[in-house]
């Protein structure tokens, strides 16, 4: 079946009317959410009121039904194209279009009331609308953000189809430029007409997805964010804010951890209670600074040289805690001599002051009798034993 322009057209009211309405809940559903998508809806309110107008041609004055009916959809689609530029955050000037706006119905005027002519009106309609859709086309492939390109790259093919759709009308009008009645321009406006209301559909598509696909990426943003701050406070849960290494907590944590590998496979643990010597006296002498200097430093020397499964971590002053997996007596006795020979042959070296820094240790390897608490209290009078014994040393419980 042939329709002609004016049934083509109504149906293109209805499907127009259906989509303002979808898109209509969605605006309601995120509104105050997205600059811009309130413009986008104008436009198609707008389109739905002119087509209206346009369908009533034949029972109201041209002023309305073809001037007016033709500047609300040439406005909306202007609405549409600052809507887009808001959403994907793009600025654009006002007056340029306001004035294009008074030109389109100047020219409108004069073709509808004082020179009537229905193809030269589709010129002027088209090649008016073409840079439109074209402007939208740019701001989004061109200005537009990498992220709000993807979001809005739908919308984009849609206005290139239109342009190519329109491209067609303006072709024809030309064609049939000596045409004077609306009634008289050939079928194949009829066709474009359909397939105007097929993309209204496909740009409807597009501009949901665009507000679906933004939804998502912010709703991906805010679980990352929300990652971040999980790991974040993870971190300073556990971390020591002065030399950056684990703090008690994470230390017993750890411990806990070998324990109950200890009773459920037999796999040996060892721990070290670290302190460091006459540590009173750099703050006594040099102030805190100095000593949170030794600090830093030394936490940074024993974290540098322990194995990557080894858990170290500041027990409380200057003292830290060291648990080693899987690492008996021999082994135990082989780290702390390293540790301290390296602390011991290094140069603490801070704001102008030199120091040699040396440290006690005292180690406990886990028993069968062992307790968390136990290992903890073996591992600290091993400790007072080094300190009782000379310092600078290694003593075992």
């Amino acid at each position: 079946m042939i329709y002609d322009l004016y049934t083509t057209i109504s149906i293109y009211m209805f499907v127009n009317f259906i989509c303002t309405l979808v898109l209509g809940i969605t605006w309601y559903k995120t509104k105050g959410k997205y600059e811009g998508i309130f413009f986008v809806l104008v436009d198609f309110v707008f389109q739905s009121i002119g087509l209206t107008l346009a369908s009533l041609q034949s029972s109201i004055s041209p002023i309305i039904s073809v001037v007016l009916a033709n500047t609300l959809m040439y406005v909306g689609s202007i609405f549409l194209l600052f809507g887009v530029a808001k959403f994907v955050n793009v600025k654009l000037k006002k007056y340029p279009f306001a004035i294009i706006s008074i030109l389109f119905v100047t020219l409108y005027s004069v073709f509808t009331l004082y020179m009537p002519n229905t193809n030269i009106r589709l010129i002027i309609f088209t090649f008016m609308i073409i840079p439109i859709f074209l402007y939208v086309i740019a701001v989004v492939l061109f200005k537009a953000d990498v992220n709000h390109r993807k979001f809005a790259f739908h919308l984009a093919i849609a206005h290139m189809l239109f342009v190519i759709n329109h491209g067609f009308r303006g072709y024809n009008g030309i064609s049939n430029i000596k045409s004077m009645a609306y009634e008289q321009i050939i079928q194949q406006e009829s066709v474009l007409i359909i397939m105007s209301l097929l993309l209204m559909i496909y740009l409807t598509f597009a501009v949901i997805q665009m507000i679906d696909m933004k939804l998502l990426y912010e709703l991906d943003e805010s679980v990352e964010y929300t990652r971040s701050l999980l790991s974040k406070s993870q971190y300073l849960a556990y971390t020591d804010r002065l030399t950056d290494i684990p703090n008690r907590r994470k230390v017993e944590e750890a411990l806990d951890n070998e324990m109950d590998i200890y009773k459920k496979f037999g796999r040996i643990f060892s721990v070290l209670m670290v302190d460091i010597d006459d540590f009173k006296r750099f703050n006594d002498l040099y102030g805190h600074d100095f000593g949170d200097y030794i600090l830093m430093e030394v936490a940074k020397c024993l974290r540098l040289d322990l194995r990557t499964q080894d858990v170290i971590g500041r027990w409380g002053g200057e003292e830290f805690f060291v648990v080693l997996p899987d690492t008996n007596l021999v082994n135990a006795k082989a780290v702390g001599e390293k540790l301290i020979k390296k602390i011991s042959s290094a140069n603490f070296d801070h704001n102008d002051v030199n120091e040699k820094v040396t440290i006690s240790i005292g180690c406990s390897v886990i028993k069968a009798s062992d307790t968390k608490n136990t290992i903890i209290k073996n591992s600290d009078v091993a400790l007072y034993n080094a300190k009782e014994n000379g310092k600078n040393r290694m003593e075992f419980m």
